[in-house]
Formats: C-alpha cells, structure tokens, sequence
C-alpha cells in the first residue's frame, strides 16, 4: 500500500503477493486490512483466496457486508438457519458486486485461484457469528458442503465431501 498523500493504493503487485501468501497458509486464504483499526466506521479489508479454502458459514446480526470482486471467480452460498442451501450466487467479471443483508446465513466457495474480493462493511469491527450447525475451521472434520437428495446441506458427520456447483438458474428452479 503507498501513503501518496495518505491515499491507499492496492496494485496487482499486491494482489499477487497476497495470492502467494495465501497459497502458502494453512487457511489457504490472507487479507490486507484497509482501514485504521476496530473502531473505524466503515470496516474494509481486501481479501485473497485459494481453491479449497473452508469459510465456514456465517451471519452478522448487526452489520450488512458487501463484497466486490476484484480478481477471479467465486460462489457466495445462501443458507437458512437449519443449513439448507438456499441459494448459490456467482461472483464473476459480469456480475462482480453482492451485498448481504443483516442475519443473512452465507459461506464462500472459491472457484479460481487468487481470487480477491473487497469486503465492505460497517463498524466498529464485531466477531463474526459462526453457524453451530457448520464444522469449525481447522478441525478434523473437513468443509462438507455437500450434495444430497437434490437439497444441499452441511452436517457436521461428513468428511471431505466435495460441492456440485450449479448455474444460479438451475438452483432456481430446484428452489420452486
């Protein structure tokens, strides 16, 4: 980040040094914050993942939370409160913006390497709020985002079970 100014810029060199960080963590993911600390008004981080990254599922009661993506290709995965996915929406170059509203349940799946999102929400910073019913980071189970019954679910007795990625449209007409 270069302080011209007091104007940050994130450049592709950046990216790139965050996307080889992120190769190399055990969480197969990084961030780079980009605000002043956990009582700024507005939290904003750029964050940079790797395939088979486990972001368990989460909601925040409080916030809202927009991400933008700024390089690659990714799932955000809509879910209610007994784990059902309710919905898949793509991150994409053609559809690069989401905003997730307040007590909404959601999860990433990763599609391309080094992919960078900028997440958006509003402070002070407040912990996020796992899903009990999601297996926890770096435990011995695994993600198990899984495809069963025509209905997606994820229990906490399944290991390594891989997601089958739809388009949003078929989703959609599953859903009714």
């Amino acid at each position: 980040m270069s302080d011209a100014h007091h104007v940050q810029i994130v450049d592709h060199h950046q990216i790139a040094e965050l996307a080889t960080r992120a190769g190399a963590a055990p969480r197969k993911r990084t961030h780079l914050l980009l605000h002043d600390g956990p009582a700024d008004p507005v939290q904003r981080l750029i964050i940079v993942l790797q395939p088979n990254t486990y972001v368990r599922p989460l909601h925040h009661s409080r916030q809202w939370e927009m991400l933008v993506l700024q390089q690659g290709r990714g799932n955000l995965l809509i879910f209610d409160g007994d784990a059902r996915l309710m919905d898949r929406i793509e991150l994409s170059p053609r559809s690069p913006v989401v905003q997730i509203p307040i007590g909404v349940w959601h999860g990433f799946v990763v599609l391309e390497p080094n992919t960078a999102v900028l997440e958006i929400k509003p402070g002070p910073y407040r912990p996020n709020e796992f899903a009990d019913w999601a297996p926890e980071e770096g435990g011995r189970k695994r993600k198990s985002i899984c495809r069963m019954d025509n209905k997606c679910t994820i229990r906490r007795e399944m290991v390594d079970c891989r997601i089958t990625v739809r388009p949003l449209s078929f989703v959609l007409a599953k859903a009714r």
